[in-house]
């Protein structure tokens, strides 16, 4: 069962009728149920691991909290990471260890989902323990609720134990308004996945699957569907699962802030996957000495980081390539701070902003091409058909190659025009889509919704992939 699955649009209405039906203090057991019934829809033999997972945190972080003496309080901790990690790497990374030394030995081995985000999740309970950052949790059953969470499970967002827990155990009475915020995030969500990305999906396949027989200008096309393709599907995730929690009273972590305008590759962090980027920062960045060691090792740590971040997306040189790009780009931007000073001291402000901008989004449009190619050869052999591109090939009729007729094609451009128009107002107002939509005028507002509803249901034909971030 997926976000987008017919099985869940009956699903959810449920989970919601009986939340809100039964007294506050069995609601996490329904919740617990319905968590534990999505996720075994996925795969049920690697339920076992989300129990050992939750099982070996909860003990680890509770007697983490309970200990006293700095030596068994680092002995615990080192013991729950150390298990869970471990589980994650056999299953995630064992086949890619093992063809480093030989391509022939394989495991026959499944990524269970969702197993990078629970893991991850789990151990923020272990650290915020250790910390003294969160009570411990004394009931296993609400702890269990907090690591296997349907809305967020398969692809985050990677909530903390010191934030969600405590949210678990609120007693919410249904409310109107915040249901109809809720409900704006999952509209939002389902134009970006079944709109979007369900259309350029088709158009990234085509491209990249005959890359060879391509030219310059399919190629550039499809870098940046891609580009375009990864965060909506991404993003539209996200919001989903912003909407349902919120429909249920619980806030959690907005995980994406308009990352296309950022104006740095620094910054476009600190908008994308948000609470990927705030684990790493605050459980081995800081750790790690983060900048108060000196500008040596605080370029060392950012390496370190989206080292460890690109294999953390999976087990593959790509996306260490990918990962490593992104601290590069960050250090060398830390380098160049007085040559980037000098060159906004003579634009102004708003040009300098635009020319940083369209730079960052080139340099990690870039970076996605390691990301979704599946060998670094095959990577290079998409970008060097680059080369081919000449200006007649825009006038040719190559853009209606690309594996989308007319229609779609116009179809969703119009979509990504709707997209553009909602990021650079949100932005703007330095607000999300549901705030946007509340201060417009009622008679757009509408247009907008009806807009929305009759281009998803237009959609509901088109065959899409699962999201990209549950193969993680």
């Amino acid at each position: 069962m997926s976000f987008t699955s017919v099985t869940f649009f009956i699903f959810i209405p449920i989970i919601l009728l009986v939340y809100f039906l039964l007294p506050y203090k069995y609601r996490y057991i329904w919740l617990l149920f319905c968590s534990y019934f999505f996720y075994t829809t996925q795969n049920t033999s690697f339920t076992t691991l989300l129990i050992i997972s939750t099982i070996t945190t909860w003990i680890c972080g509770n007697i983490t909290y309970a200990l006293k003496t700095k030596a068994t309080k680092n002995a615990a901790v080192a013991i729950g990471v150390i298990v869970n990690l471990s589980i994650l790497a056999i299953f995630k990374y064992a086949n890619f260890a093992l063809s480093l030394f030989n391509s022939e030995i394989k495991l026959s081995l499944i990524l269970p989902a969702g197993i990078s985000f629970y893991t991850f999740q789990s151990i923020t309970y272990i650290i915020d323990c250790y910390r003294e950052e969160c009570e411990p949790e004394h009931n296993i059953f609400k702890y269990a609720l907090f690591v296997s969470f349907f809305p967020l499970i398969l692809s985050g967002p990677i909530e903390r134990a010191k934030n969600l827990l405590p949210k678990l155990h609120c007693a919410y009475d249904f409310d109107a308004i915040r249901a109809k915020d809720g409900l704006k995030f999952i509209l939002y969500g389902y134009f970006l996945k079944m709109v979007i990305v369900a259309r350029l999906n088709i158009l990234t396949d085509t491209v990249f699957y005959d890359y060879l027989n391509r030219n310059g200008f399919a190629i550039l096309i499809a870098i940046l569907a891609y580009t375009i393709q990864i965060y909506c599907d991404f993003a539209g995730y996200s919001n989903i699962a912003v909407g349902i929690c919120k429909i249920m009273g619980i806030d959690i972590i907005r995980n994406f802030r308009q990352p296309y305008f950022a104006t740095s590759v620094a910054d476009f962090w600190r908008r994308w996957h948000i609470s990927l980027s705030t684990w790493f920062r605050d459980y081995l960045y800081i750790p790690l000495g983060g900048n108060r060691k000196g500008s040596l090792r605080k370029r060392i740590n950012i390496l370190i980081v989206f080292l460890l971040s690109g294999i953390w997306h999976g087990a593959n040189i790509t996306f260490v390539i990918w990962g490593l790009l992104n601290g590069i780009y960050q250090v060398v931007g830390d380098l160049c701070k007085p040559v980037k000073a000098s060159i906004q001291s003579k634009l102004s402000g708003k040009s300098y902003n635009v020319m940083s901008t369209i730079l960052t989004f080139v340099l990690i449009s870039f970076t996605w091409v390691f990301f979704r190619a599946s060998s670094v050869s095959e990577a290079f052999a998409i970008l060097s058909r680059l080369t081919s591109f000449n200006l007649t090939q825009i006038f040719d009729g190559t853009v209606f190659t690309v594996g989308l007729g007319h229609n779609n094609l116009f179809f969703v451009i119009l979509a990504i025009v709707i997209l553009l128009v909602s990021d650079i107002l949100c932005e703007k107002n330095k607000c999300d889509v549901s705030m946007l939509m509340a201060n417009t005028k009622p008679y757009i507002r509408w247009a907008v919704y009806y807009v929305m509803i009759i281009m998803i249901i237009l959609s509901c034909n088109l065959s899409t992939q699962e999201f990209i971030y549950q193969q993680f």
